[in-house]
């Protein structure tokens, strides 16, 4: 751009600024002004994720901070939430488009069945796993999880430490993915914590959910992602 165009442009700002009564600084502070809670939410209901029936947004807003703090952390604290469960009995997921799971969840007989249950609650029918066994003794060292999908029968041997859930397991439902040719694949959140955000989505959904948000979600691949 030349001198002369610069020159042009910097003026005709200064006149539409004028007609419509705004200042360089307001302006600046709307452009840089983070998403309100409100927004992200309607975002992330474009997106698909639509709350399941019971849910309102009182349980989403849980975290001591309101909204404040959704807008301080925008869409990654949003994104967990609708990958949640109430606080309330009956324990409903707020959305079935992802799930927040925190790794410190074995302590006996019928974790791996509960993990097995929101794997397949997320992925809208493509896995399917019936039939869900377990087995989890930390003392004995011993833990498996087994079930049947798309007719095959599965028995999966689990390594056993402390009360962390073996990482292993996701990137052996994400192969099931691959080897049934499903719709979408796993997808991988890191919060920084404890937990990850388990997504399932195609490609094409992956691309919409990292353009409107700006979150790092990543195909998962849990080898060097969470063990």
């Amino acid at each position: 751009m030349t001198n002369t165009h610069k020159v042009i442009t910097v003026g005709l700002m200064s006149v539409l600024l004028g007609m419509f009564g705004c200042d360089r600084k307001s302006i600046e502070q709307k452009f840089n002004a983070k998403p309100t809670f409100e927004e992200q939410l309607e975002t992330f209901k474009h997106l698909g994720f639509i709350l399941n029936p019971g849910i309102d947004t009182a349980d989403i807003t849980r975290w001591a901070g309101g909204h404040k703090e959704f807008e301080d952390h925008p869409y990654q604290l949003m994104y967990q939430a609708l990958g949640s469960i109430n606080e309330l009995e009956p324990w409903i997921s707020l959305t079935n488009r992802c799930w927040d799971f925190d790794l410190e969840a074995i302590e006996d007989h019928g974790a791996y069945v509960y993990i097995m249950e929101n794997i397949s609650r997320i992925t809208n029918g493509d896995l399917v796993f019936k039939d869900i066994q377990d087995y989890v003794d930390i003392e004995e060292g011993k833990a498996w999880v087994s079930f049947t999908c798309n007719g095959d029968n599965y028995k999966w041997d689990l390594r056993v430490d402390d009360d962390w859930t073996d990482g292993e397991l996701f990137d052996k439902v994400q192969a099931l993915a691959q080897k049934y040719k499903t719709n979408g694949k796993f997808t991988f959140f890191n919060t920084g914590g404890q937990d990850f955000v388990l997504g399932y989505h195609t490609p094409e959904e992956l691309e919409k959910i990292r353009k409107a948000t700006g979150l790092d979600i990543v195909w998962l691949k849990a080898e060097g992602q969470i063990y």
